[in-house]
C-alpha cells in the first residue's frame, strides 16, 4: 500500500453513552455547526469534506464503548480496503454508505485493537 493511500482524518466519531446531552455540549457550549442527524448519529460541519460525528453507543462492534475514533480520507475504499485486509488488518464492517449519504466508509482494529474508519467522500460539498 501507497502511503498516499490513506490521507489526513474527514471525521472522527466519538461513541457516547447519552447523546442528547453530548449534542447539546458540543452544539451550544462549543458552538458546533450541526449538519444532519439521525437516530443515534449527530454530524457537525467542519468544513467539507470533514465531520465530527457523535454515535450513541450501541452493541455494534465499532461502537460497543465510549471513545473516539479517526476515520482517514481515501480516494477508493474498495482497493485500500482490499488492500489492509491482505496485510491482515482485522475488517470489522463491510463498506457501508453510498451516493445518498454523500461517501462510503468502513471500520478497522489496529494492532492494539483500536477501531479506526476509511472514508471516501463524494461529490464537492454537503448538500442540503
Amino acid at each position: 500500500m501507497a502511503a498516499s493511500d490513506v490521507k489526513w482524518p474527514n471525521w472522527l466519531g466519538v461513541i457516547v453513552e447519552d447523546l442528547e446531552v453530548q449534542r447539546r455540549f458540543y452544539r451550544d457550549a462549543l458552538g458546533l455547526s450541526e449538519l444532519s442527524a439521525g437516530d443515534g448519529w449527530v454530524h457537525f460541519d467542519m468544513g467539507f469534506p470533514n465531520v465530527f460525528e457523535l454515535l450513541q453507543r450501541s452493541d455494534e462492534p465499532e461502537y460497543d464503548r465510549p471513545r473516539f475514533q479517526p476515520g482517514f480520507a481515501v480516494d477508493d475504499i474498495h482497493s485500500v480496503r482490499e488492500r489492509l485486509i491482505a496485510q491482515g488488518v482485522e475488517p470489522l464492517t463491510e463498506i457501508e454508505g453510498g451516493p445518498e449519504s454523500q461517501g462510503y466508509w468502513c471500520y478497522f482494529r489496529d494492532a492494539e485493537g483500536n477501531v479506526f474508519e476509511i472514508s471516501q467522500r463524494l461529490g464537492q460539498g454537503w448538500e442540503s
